[in-house]
């Protein structure tokens, strides 16, 4: 009782997120998160809540997002973002980091959660968020059900920002004989 009082009554601020996808109605239900056709009729869900949604008695603005162009094969990818709480109180907040790989051989899903991180902000408080992606984050089950990646052009998602990189293909060597 006490705890629900505090949460109703602003001396508790919640930072829960959904770990589901909430449709508008119930024969909207649907388990496939992959890209539709891109004619709407027929095949378009209303989303009452998406998957993160999350209340809060505080606002937090994300600014600044930062993503390098091109991923190398074998290199780290660093994703930076400013994160500030714009709101009148003190807030948790979790930072929900998606990526949408655009083209692949098998269809890809609408876009992947690929990190978060959870943060304790002060009224007018902002901190750098990081986050590093390296070439498995992007990987997925092929049609002969093996582990694959497969280079490409990728969107990082953060709230409302987004960019886009590339996955460089993999160099091979090769040995010629005289």
């Amino acid at each position: 009782g006490r705890a629900l009082a505090d949460v109703l009554l602003g001396d508790y601020n919640p930072s829960g997120r959904l770990p589901i996808t909430y449709p508008k109605y119930n024969h909207h239900l649907s388990t496939y998160d992959y890209k539709l056709t891109e004619n709407r009729v027929g095949n378009f869900i209303d989303v009452e809540f998406e998957f993160g949604h999350g209340l809060s008695y505080t606002t937090f603005d994300y600014s600044n997002l930062n993503v390098a162009s091109q991923l190398e094969w074998n290199a780290q990818l660093t994703i930076t973002l400013d994160v500030r709480n714009s709101g009148t109180t003190q807030g948790d907040h979790t930072v929900l980091l998606y990526v949408s790989d655009l083209y692949r051989t098998v269809t890809p899903p609408n876009k992947e959660l690929k990190g978060y991180k959870k943060l304790s902000l002060q009224v007018g408080q902002q901190t750098q968020v990081q986050f590093n992606l390296r070439r498995d984050d992007l990987s997925f089950i092929g049609i002969d059900l093996t582990r694959q990646t497969e280079p490409g052009i990728f969107t990082v998602t953060v709230g409302s920002l987004a960019a886009n990189f590339t996955l460089a293909a993999e160099q091979t060597t090769t040995n010629s004989e005289s």
